[in-house]
């Protein structure tokens, strides 16, 4: 299966379908839909199916999991057609082949506080994405704390990183110094953008600022 282009920019953790059509149409590339069971940025099945049939072909769809297994993840697959299959937690390499031999679908592996997912990977096997997310203990991310751009920088030189999403307390305020400094391919916010003590639900107004502050931000790296 060919891997989709590249989204630039991804909105994550959306759980309201009002909410995610209007963030689907705010000139974001990609949404990310959580289904990790104590994220309190999960979504429902029911309601992702809802907002996946609705946005299909508008923006790139990314199922978030966290230690789930390959039955679970695979049946989500089956439900929504994800266009991207991002593993948040401690699976093993050899679990993200399964997945891609199973779903066809392209695996972004998020680590906490480096470059590199994995150190050994089966078959030749390669992540089709990386996602430097902030690294803090007992949490799988979407706290809010800010990853080191400095080190998320050097990916540049990696010639094992082809892809490379940054994540991990970005704002509408400092994406564009972000995007600056590391020049990933990709960058993803959740909390960055939502609605005071309401998780999952975005402030469009800090949506469309984001999206248009990061778009600028590339087309001058470009």
């Amino acid at each position: 299966m060919p891997v989709p282009e590249m989204f630039r920019i991804k909105i994550c953790g959306l759980n309201d379908f009002e909410n995610a059509i209007a963030v689907a149409h705010s000139g974001a590339d990609a949404i990310g839909l959580n289904f990790f069971p104590k994220s309190k940025r999960r979504i429902d099945l029911t309601t992702a199916e809802r907002i996946a049939n609705f946005v299909r072909g508008e923006v790139q769809i990314v199922g978030l999991f966290v230690n789930a297994s390959l039955e679970e993840i695979t049946e989500t697959h089956q439900k929504l057609g994800l266009d991207w299959i991002q593993l948040h937690g401690d699976e093993t390499a050899e679990l993200a082949l399964s997945i891609y031999k199973e779903t066809n679908v392209p695996i972004m592996a998020a680590s906490r506080g480096r470059l590199h997912r994995w150190e050994k990977l089966p078959d030749g096997f390669q992540p089709h994405a990386q996602l430097m997310d902030a690294a803090v203990d007992g949490a799988y991310g979407g706290t809010g704390h800010l990853s080191d751009w400095e080190l998320a920088a050097t990916w540049r030189s990696d010639e094992q990183l082809q892809r490379f999403v940054l994540a991990g307390g970005l704002t509408p305020e400092n994406v564009t110094e972000a995007i600056s400094v590391v020049r990933p391919s990709a960058v993803d916010v959740a909390g960055g953008v939502e609605i005071a003590g309401q998780p999952g639900l975005k402030d469009m107004v800090k949506v469309e600022q984001f999206v248009s502050a990061a778009h600028r931000a590339f087309d001058a790296i470009t």
